[in-house]
């Protein structure tokens, strides 16, 4: 049951880091707000009677907030859209930060002109950022073929050749795609999972953290008993505060002697027969501090001896951690 705890923790940290990644990248993304680009631009059919229809594909890549509308703004005179038939397919969010979106749109020509070096445009959905409205492609190129005799019903959507514009509404409030994912969710999800990730490591300790028991002995094997009294009894009184703040989990290090010591009393871990030598460190400390006090040459050594005692006297056993853990 263990291994398969840590495999579930080492996965999970994974998804983490995974999820850190890929949110700075969509950030990136965001922050730069690009302009999309086309991928590719193609027509169904590269030569077409006048009167006909030929279909525009195209693929374009934007940044994963923005949206293409598949009306076009701006297109050559000499050819028509089909706007009732125009499809819009999303894709899927790429883990860089951006999405392909296709669309197919037929054009009728309606001049014998052949299409060379013409160009179009796209609009994007608008956003509250400033950030680019359109997006611009060189259509490919197309023949336009005049044929020797017009049929009778040529295919032609009805009334393309009026001077009644297209409605405007379609421009500006397009359906929504099928498979719009909401990217509201898709946050809330990431953030959510990120807290229980973090809580996770935090309770079964796979990020390894020092010890206070393993802090507080490092701390106190650097102290130098020569040192100053005051320098010297500062330091170790900060180190006990600390060391007993981290390992029963209460705010000691701000507190003085006296409510430091009522603290310890009223702790149910704390071992009784260190209650009263702490006391008499605490009162010897204060003097040292406050009152020019010059403790005897022994002192010192003794009191840097009790602190260390104490220490290894709360120190858990490796029974004890386990089960905490």
């Amino acid at each position: 049951m263990k291994s398969w705890f840590t495999v579930l923790k080492i996965a999970l940290l994974a998804v983490f880091l995974l999820g850190v990644t890929l949110g700075y990248l969509f950030f990136r993304v965001w922050q730069k707000n690009e302009r999309p680009k086309v991928v590719s631009s193609s027509w169904t059919k590269t030569e077409i009677l006048l009167g006909h229809a030929s279909t525009l594909t195209l693929e374009i890549e934007t940044p994963w907030h923005r949206k293409v509308i598949p009306f076009p703004q701006s297109h050559p005179e000499s050819l028509v859209p089909v706007l009732d038939q125009a499809e819009l397919v999303e894709g899927s969010l790429n883990p860089l930060g951006t999405k392909n979106w296709t669309i197919r749109i037929p054009f009728v020509a309606t001049n014998t002109t052949d299409l060379q070096s013409a160009t179009a445009s796209f609009p994007l959905k608008k956003t509250k950022r400033i950030s680019p409205t359109t997006i611009n492609l060189n259509l490919p190129p197309l023949r336009i073929i005049t044929p020797e005799k017009i049929p009778e019903n040529p295919r032609i959507p009805e009334g393309f050749l009026t001077e009644q514009e297209p409605k405007k509404i379609l421009l500006e409030e397009p359906g929504p795609p099928e498979n719009h994912i909401n990217r509201w969710i898709w946050a809330l999800g990431i953030f959510a999972l990120i807290i229980l990730v973090v809580y996770l490591l935090k309770r079964s300790g796979i990020i390894k953290t020092t010890p206070p028991w393993e802090k507080a002995l490092a701390n106190l094997s650097k102290l130098d008993p020569q040192d100053s009294p005051v320098a010297f009894y500062s330091k170790l009184t900060d180190i006990l505060k600390k060391y007993t703040s981290e390992r029963f989990s209460f705010r000691g290090r701000s507190k003085t002697s006296a409510e430091f010591l009522q603290i310890l009393k009223n702790h149910s871990l704390i071992p009784n027969q260190h209650l009263g030598q702490l006391e008499s460190f605490a009162h010897l400390s204060d003097q040292v501090k406050f009152a020019d006090h010059i403790p005897d040459s022994e002192k010192a050594p003794e009191s840097l001896e009790l602190i260390k005692t104490f220490v290894n006297d709360t120190t858990p056993s490796l029974e004890n951690s386990k089960t905490e853990d």
